[in-house]
């Protein structure tokens, strides 16, 4: 068993040293959590994205396509060949391409028995209404009702990088 701390002096500076021990061990918590801390700072004020323009979001990420007519369409596709994935297949090629091309893509069942190529007319249809074109669609847009707007998106498809 242990030796029995008493009630003396002796005890006193035991409880000292434990009590001096504790704040050190304090101390030196707070200092590597503050170091750590101004490390990360430092280092994430000094990297920035590569063409950053001054006075711009450090981390702004503004996909191809994005001013002009595809618009919509970048939200969820990236438009530029070996593009970014996102949530929706590229669409590079997408004119005259398979439906449903993408194997690794969750399409909805009513888009993989579709079959075909995707025509301009058939782009125009599916803009207008995707669920009015292939009833069963999961497709997630109310549709574009200009038809200036569809053509636009269509020949930006087209010319897609």
């Amino acid at each position: 068993m242990g030796a029995q701390l008493g009630t003396g002096p002796g005890r006193r500076a035991i409880l000292r040293v434990r009590a001096m021990q504790r704040i050190a061990s304090y101390i030196v918590a707070v200092a590597v959590i503050a170091g750590l801390l101004w490390g990360v700072w430092l280092v994430s004020g000094t990297i920035s994205p590569p063409g950053a323009a001054a006075g711009s979001y450090r981390f702004e990420a503004v996909p191809v396509g994005a001013s002009g007519p595809l618009k919509p369409c970048v939200v969820c596709h990236s438009i530029e060949e070996g593009g970014p994935l996102r949530v929706a297949p590229p669409l590079p090629g997408i004119v005259g391409a398979k439906k449903a091309r993408a194997d690794w893509y969750g399409y909805s069942p009513a888009l993989r028995q579709a079959g075909g190529s995707w025509t301009e007319a058939d782009l125009d249809k599916f803009l207008t209404a995707p669920s009015r074109f292939l009833p069963g669609t999961t497709k997630t847009i109310v549709g574009i009702r200009d038809p200036k707007e569809r053509a636009d998106i269509i020949a930006a498809l087209k010319q897609a990088p």
